[in-house]
């Protein structure tokens, strides 16, 4: 019997400043929150629990149709907030907005249902694009509604949406490791 990959469609998103400071700060609440290394900064498009292998190149030929239909864009990431709720936060996130946005909601579904095609369950929530910055782990501290409050307007910078990635994760007792498996390009805007 062959191993099964874990893995997922992405778009990476590099770490700019003010991200960095605020990851910083995020690391600094204790051991209640765990953010996100910045080198591993993602919008997941779509997770995939476990594939097979040979259900590998299937998936890289789903993902190359979908970059090709879509063109190039920009995101500015913009505010942070939690998911589900402020009293019960589980992930600290940061927004997105933009014409990249919509760009990732477009693959996102594009995504979805080609792979649901290919046997792979859909996700049972409509997509919603963020930027996970940390995940919650335990009772957060006080400092996080203040940090959430202060920062609920911020601009933390933009980011190309220019290619989805597939990325092997590796689950280890020290956190995630991310392989990166192969890219596939967006299209060149038209003129």
């Amino acid at each position: 019997m062959s191993q099964t990959i874990r893995c997922f469609l992405a778009v990476k998103i590099p770490a700019e400043t003010a991200l960095r400071r605020a990851l910083k700060e995020l690391s600094g609440m204790g051991g209640a929150l765990k953010a996100v290394e910045p080198e591993n900064l993602h919008v997941t498009l779509k997770f995939i629990v476990s594939a097979e292998p040979e259900l590998i190149a299937e998936i890289k030929a789903t993902a190359t149709a979908a970059a090709g239909r879509q063109e190039r864009s920009q995101l500015t990431l913009r505010g942070l907030g939690v998911f589900p709720s402020a009293q019960r936060p589980n992930v600290v996130w940061a927004g997105i907005e933009g014409r990249g946005a919509q760009t990732l909601s477009a693959l996102a579904e594009d995504l979805e249902n080609s792979l649901e095609t290919l046997g792979l369950e859909r996700e049972n929530r409509p997509f919603t694009p963020h930027l996970t910055l940390a995940r919650v782990k335990a009772r957060p501290p006080e400092a996080l509604r203040a940090l959430l409050t202060r920062h609920s307007e911020s601009v933390f910078g933009t980011a190309a949406v220019d290619e989805i990635v597939l990325i092997q994760s590796e689950l280890r007792p020290e956190g995630s490791r991310y392989t990166v498996l192969e890219r596939f390009p967006l299209a060149q805007p038209r003129m």
